[in-house]
């Protein structure tokens, strides 16, 4: 049984509220091919972790306290997300994701959910991750404010450093992958494939090796 492993964004678990439609398309495909994959998910904070981290900041909390508060948000929608995935386990720490199928948040300081999803790659041997966020894939500038940006289809390594490196600080940032993650997959060789999550026909391509639309991130 193949492995795969996701790093789900907490934006689709909670954009601003739980939103359950997605939740439920994510787990009836998740659901569909539990017999087929095994499935480590790592799910992102979302905007519950954002606004705690926003107003905890302003009180003068420490970047590793901020952390601290974006992991317990991370938690909170692993916990959320595993009450959907049929047989699955909740874990706080990598060696707890060796069987079954496991759904996990953040773990330590430092590190993103994205990151962790690419160490949890490297412990299992796994030579892809599936990256879902709100966006169709890695742009040549944020589409959010430019109407002319341009989806990127393969990106190398070194590339994408180049263009996010400037981007990958403080707790809580709000980016399609962050330096450490991508440090992570180069030096494993691990393909990073960054999709949309929400249109799920087009996650479950991703899952399966068809062409999808998104982005590759991959080396040399």
């Amino acid at each position: 049984m193949e492995d795969v492993v996701i790093s789900l964004g907490g934006s689709l678990v909670n954009p601003g509220g739980i939103d359950e439609n997605f939740l439920q398309g994510f787990s009836e495909m998740i659901n569909s091919l539990i017999d087929k994959y095994r499935f480590v998910i790592v799910v992102g904070g979302g905007k519950l972790a954002r606004d705690y981290i926003e107003i905890a900041r302003k009180r003068g909390e420490s970047e590793y306290n901020l952390d601290l508060i974006g992991i317990m948000a991370t938690r909170i929608n692993a916990l959320l997300v595993k009450s959907y995935i049929k047989n699955a386990r909740y874990a706080q720490d990598l060696k707890e994701i060796t069987n079954g199928n496991v759904v996990m948040g953040g773990t330590v300081p430092g590190h993103t959910t994205d990151a962790v999803s690419l160490l949890a790659a490297e412990l299992l041997g796994v030579k892809r991750v599936i990256n879902a966020t709100t966006v169709d894939g890695v742009y040549d500038k944020d589409p959010k404010v430019n109407k002319d940006a341009r989806l990127i289809k393969d990106i190398r390594y070194a590339d994408l450093l180049g263009m996010f490196y400037l981007n990958s600080s403080g707790a809580g940032p709000n980016q399609v992958l962050d330096f450490l993650s991508i440090k992570i997959a180069e030096r494993s060789g691990i393909e990073i494939m960054v999709i949309n999550g929400r249109d799920i026909d087009n996650f479950k391509k991703a899952i399966e090796g068809d062409d999808f639309r998104g982005t590759r991130v991959c080396g040399p």
